[in-house]
């Protein structure tokens, strides 16, 4: 989005007078109206407009933008989207629910933007076109009235008019996705439409671990405009113009069956789910070696009544006084010990309890961020707003290694050679000495 978008917002009646002018106004109340706009400037107040301006959001209620075409073009396909439906999609030109109010992930592409944008030019060389990208923000094409966009930038490398946005992921992209690639797609329908002629577009993304931003160019694809165009004229002349909304997508039962995908499917997780257990029996065998190692240079530093904190290669040794379970208990009798016990309490009992008191347990808070309650809130979703469980639902599959008895003569031979690479690893023999027997084992002459 254009974070220099960001005029005052006009006049109640102003904006009220736009909502009746839209073209699919017959279709909800000047009462709908109104209570949009109200809780819209509320909203705008407390900064929850998902970072688009207040009259931005007024705006695309006139069509589909370049952010929600991709969605529409997905649905039509089939693709699941965990993000929203076609449905809501419509149903927010109706006024019947109000835009997303954004979250850490837009709050971070939010502020991320300019210096994303700034890195980009200075290592790129390009040079932005304010003028065409402002052109392209106010223009409505007559061909595709519904079509709307608010460009990050118009830009011009060595010549060549690009279209580029902006984006922050939390993970370093490593493809463009369907969402990405038509957002690109119909702000490029947009500048032809107005007599640019569109050389390159891409997608600009901040590699949070190399400090820097990464382009991914995206080439231009006509079977893609067309289908971008015939979803958007599917969705506007029949479900917005229409007032009606369009049914929950049917999601597809997934094969339950191994035998029943395909052998190239079957044969790639039969793949990967070996190299999974041999991955996850070397982890296993890791770990025990690294534990029982901790274990002997704590024994060892106690032994030698190690006092000042050391540093042996990379290893930091820092004691810690701390009690000591055994001494403490072996002092206490049963009476003693009673008075010292403490149960583990359950936070949301506890929290239910001080509320039931008249109490305000949120002045006890832990500061952080608060977790969502999944639970909680898709039920409240399913019966506040009519969402279907399947649109909310999503499968994960957590794999783990057999301890069947049968299947040991498979899993032993790996393990086996797990844990002898595993200790090859971190053994290193001493200067004038033997490397170190397997920890576990005896040691030579025992």
């Amino acid at each position: 989005m254009n974070t220099s978008e960001r005029n005052s917002t006009p006049d109640f009646a102003v904006l009220l007078q736009t909502l009746r002018a839209l073209p699919q106004a017959r279709h909800f109340t000047a009462q709908q109206a109104a209570g949009w706009l109200t809780q819209m400037q509320a909203r705008e107040a407390e900064g929850a407009n998902g970072g688009l301006p207040f009259v931005g959001h007024v705006r695309r209620l006139g069509g589909f933008g370049a952010s929600e075409i991709g969605l529409l073009v997905g649905e039509r396909r089939g693709r699941y989207s965990p993000f929203g439906t076609a449905r809501e999609v419509v149903a927010g030109k109706l006024l019947q629910r109000l835009p997303d109010p954004g979250n850490s992930h837009t709050r971070r592409g939010l502020l991320m933007e300019p210096l994303i944008r700034e890195e980009f030019l200075q290592q790129s060389g390009a040079v932005r076109r304010d003028d065409i990208t402002r052109r392209i923000a106010g223009h409505t094409a007559a061909r595709w009235p519904w079509m709307l966009a608010t460009p990050d930038d118009l830009v011009e490398l060595d010549g060549v008019l690009g279209v580029v946005d902006y984006k922050a992921p939390a993970e370093p992209l490593t493809d463009l996705s369907l969402s990405h690639t038509c957002q690109l797609h119909q702000i490029g329908l947009l500048a032809a439409d107005l007599g640019y002629s569109i050389g390159f577009r891409a997608i600009v993304a901040w590699n949070h671990r190399q400090g820097t931003p990464e382009v991914l160019v995206c080439e231009r694809d006509p079977a893609l405009e067309q289908e971008l165009i015939a979803a958007g004229e599917h969705y506007w002349n029949r479900y917005v113009l229409t007032g009606t909304l369009p049914d929950w997508p049917a999601r597809e039962t997934p094969a339950l069956a191994l035998a029943d995908l395909p052998v190239a499917a079957k044969l790639e997780i039969e793949a990967l789910a070996e190299r999974y257990w041999r991955l996850d029996l070397l982890a296993r065998e890791a770990k025990a070696l690294t534990d029982a190692a901790r274990a002997r240079l704590q024994d060892c530093c106690r032994v030698h009544r190690l006092t000042d904190a050391v540093a042996c290669g990379p290893v930091q040794i820092k004691p810690r006084a701390t009690w000591s379970l055994e001494a403490v208990e072996a002092r206490l009798d049963a009476q003693e010990r009673a008075a010292f016990l403490r149960l583990a309490w359950d936070p949301r009992a506890l929290v239910d309890l001080v509320r039931a008191l008249g109490g305000d347990p949120d002045a006890a808070c832990a500061s952080g961020e608060p977790t969502l309650d999944l639970d909680a809130a898709a039920t409240w979703l399913m019966a506040q707003k009519g969402v279907p469980e399947t649109e909310l639902r999503a499968t994960e599959y957590q794999p783990s290694v057999s301890r069947r008895k049968a299947d040991q003569p498979v899993l032993e031979p790996v393990r086996a050679a797990a844990r002898a690479a595993t200790h090859d690893f971190g053994a290193v023999a001493a200067p004038g000495r033997a490397s170190a027997p397997p920890l576990g084992a005896p040691a030579p002459g025992g």
